[in-house]
């Protein structure tokens, strides 16, 4: 359950040209692979790790989403894939589109100097990016990733991020989501966290609910700033489709969120 890890964070962070994507859009999904994992062995901790993985697995995972505050909003749409390699290692490829609406009071993150915009009030950029995807244990995955921005924005960045869940043999499993994001054009870093526990599980249904929020500072951000608040999530199996929505409270003032999401899997 490891598979999609940035959709429910993309519209947390924005305020520092978006870097923290999470991207969760952190995520969202860590559905797919805690069935098709091998467990670990107790002599070796990575048996066989430079075969490659029979069968393979390639997944596909489409979202979108928004989010809206007093000061600003933005809407996303995107894509991401992963193709496993080994058992443990996976190469990932995302692409995002972003659109980027101003409110009042809210300098522009694409800019590392405020206020020298040409007074349009939105901005289209996308972010394209890729990296690696290291099962550490079946439940604990962390992702590397790297890449640029093209249209409003051309912003070099590298991203690490964290899917972890605890207590998946329990009748209420807890996931952990971290993502750090650093973004070269106005020298700013990003931090998101976010824990969730699953409060029903059928066989069709998932439930989730928990909270978090993102920090970040550097560049032109003066101090520390952030915002988080509780989440709610669903996921509907049978059709691999899920909502996360999010409200809270923080730099922008109020807030709300919305990502959707659909996941596609192949065995090969």
């Amino acid at each position: 359950m490891a598979g999609f890890i940035s959709a429910k964070r993309r519209g947390a962070g924005l305020f520092g040209l978006l870097v923290a994507v999470t991207a969760g859009l952190l995520g969202s999904a860590a559905h797919a692979q805690m069935t098709g994992m091998t467990p670990l062995s107790a002599s070796n901790l990575y048996p066989n790790f430079f075969e490659i993985a029979t069968p393979g697995r390639f997944s596909l995972t489409l979202f979108g989403g928004g989010f809206g505050s007093d000061q600003y909003g933005v809407t996303q749409e995107g894509v991401q894939a992963e193709q496993s390699l080994t058992r443990y290692v996976g190469i990932v490829a995302r692409a995002t589109g972003y659109q980027l609406y101003m409110g009042h009071g809210f300098a522009n993150p694409l800019l590392p100097s405020p206020g020298t915009a040409s007074g349009s009030s939105r901005y289209n950029f996308g972010r394209f990016q890729g990296g690696i995807d290291f099962a550490v244990t079946p439940t604990d995955h962390v992702y590397v990733l790297g890449g640029d921005d093209g249209g409003d924005s051309h912003n070099a960045n590298i991203e690490g991020d964290l899917s972890s869940w605890w207590l998946v043999h329990s009748q209420h499993p807890v996931n952990f989501l971290v993502s750090s994001v650093y973004s070269w054009q106005n020298n700013i870093s990003s931090n998101s966290i976010d824990l969730r526990i699953v409060l029903l599980s059928t066989e069709d249904y998932m439930l989730m609910a928990g909270g978090g929020g993102v920090i970040y500072g550097g560049g032109f951000v003066s101090g520390v700033a952030g915002q988080g608040g509780p989440d709610l999530g669903i996921y509907y199996r049978p059709w691999q489709i899920g909502a996360d929505v999010q409200a809270g409270y923080g730099t922008p003032n109020g807030y709300g969120q919305l990502t959707l999401y659909k996941q596609f899997s192949w065995t090969e």
